[in-house]
């Protein structure tokens, strides 16, 4: 697989001991002195039938589960040694994807339409997934970099501040939504990290829009990727327990938003019901069960350092203490933002200083990836 040449901000930000020390596996990824978990994950053996129940896959997916997270506890030579099998983890995780399909439940809107008969609930995505975008990425956060950025097409998300709401939200306006994008089934995708990888992508980062409603797609195309790389899942997080089911198994580098520190909030200005609920339960489950190995992004919003801000990081600090924090300063009001006279601004610097402040004073580290 060979050592890859890191880029120089990518390489001075590792030398900070506290960020190697929590982000461990990914490093070693890098380094081609760990396995990547999807590449892992082909060499557990699964046996089911199609026309097995979603309640029979789902009871599997979790005894594979502890079978999996046993097998990652292996030393790495004895992983590498192991063949890939026909009919494995993913295998299983895709085929109960597709069954939830049928009746969508990926995000916690829950709309239930039959996305394989090509309906179509908020996100506006049918069974097909599409991507508007795919480049190496300079603008992450410096340990992610070059990351291999695939952006896809829809969320579930109603954000009045979007800055991709063209990719988003927008859209939905145009009839043939080929026009703007590219669809890709699972081999295409598979293709198209490769390539990323072969540029010199050190992960592989899904985004968008959001991932969600792609999540069949993505676990599909882990099967065909060739190389020993970082899967990286960059979203809103905004997902059920079940649709984490498929993927906590699977993915080493998780890079979720926290937007809100309360429900009322993540209602007014995304549209989303039980927004804190959700979010917060989801991080603490990567957190305890995932990989562990976290960047939460928190956009700092203009007049929402009591009611957002502050209560996000009281969370992290109690029940995430091994993630990172990106203190993101760059909210600007896009897209509807103009109708909130409260978040019409950006936010000042008295308020950006404020929000790190308080994380210093939690132990709470952010300066490496801020």
């Amino acid at each position: 697989m060979g050592f890859r040449i890191l880029r120089p901000d990518s390489t001075l930000v590792w030398n900070n001991e506290e960020l190697r020390r929590r982000f461990p596996r990914y490093r070693g990824i890098i380094d081609d002195k760990e396995v990547a978990r999807y590449n892992v994950a082909k060499s557990l053996r699964c046996e089911f039938n199609s026309d097995d129940s979603i309640e029979d896959l789902e009871k599997l997916l979790e005894e594979k589960s502890i079978e999996f997270n046993e097998l990652l506890k292996n030393p790495t030579q004895d992983i590498q040694k192991r063949a890939i099998v026909s009919k494995n983890y993913i295998n299983l995780a895709e085929e109960l994807a597709l069954k939830y399909l049928e009746d969508c439940m990926f995000c916690e809107r829950q709309c239930s339409v039959n996305r394989v008969d090509g309906e179509k609930g908020y996100c506006f995505i049918s069974k097909d997934s599409y991507i508007s975008s795919a480049f190496l990425h300079m603008g992450e956060e410096a340990p992610l970099i070059p990351s291999g950025t695939i952006f896809f097409q829809g969320c579930n998300f109603g954000c009045v501040f979007c800055q991709n709401y063209d990719i988003s939200q927008k859209w939905k306006e145009r009839r043939n939504i080929e026009d703007i994008a590219q669809k890709v089934d699972v081999k295409q995708l598979a293709a198209l990290a490769d390539r990323l990888v072969g540029k010199g992508a050190i992960n592989i980062n899904y985004v968008g829009g959001d991932p969600i409603p792609n999540i069949h797609t993505i676990i599909g195309n882990l099967q065909y990727q060739t190389s020993n790389t970082t899967q990286l899942w960059n979203s809103n997080f905004y997902l059920t327990d079940k649709a984490l089911s498929l993927i906590v198994d699977l993915i080493d580098f998780w890079l979720p938003d926290f937007k809100y520190g309360n429900n009322e909030c993540g209602k007014k200005y995304s549209g989303i019901d039980r927004y804190f609920d959700v979010i917060a339960r989801n991080h603490k489950r990567i957190h305890d069960e995932g990989s562990g190995e976290i960047i939460i992004r928190h956009l700092i919003m203009p007049n929402h350092i009591e009611c957002c801000s502050k209560p996000i990081l009281d969370y992290i600090a109690k029940e995430l203490p091994k993630a990172v924090v990106n203190l993101m300063g760059q909210f600007r009001p896009e897209y509807f933002a103009h109708k909130y006279k409260e978040i019409n601004r950006r936010p000042s610097m008295e308020e950006i200083h404020e929000v790190k402040n308080y994380a210093d004073d939690l132990g709470i580290l952010y300066e490496p990836v801020s």
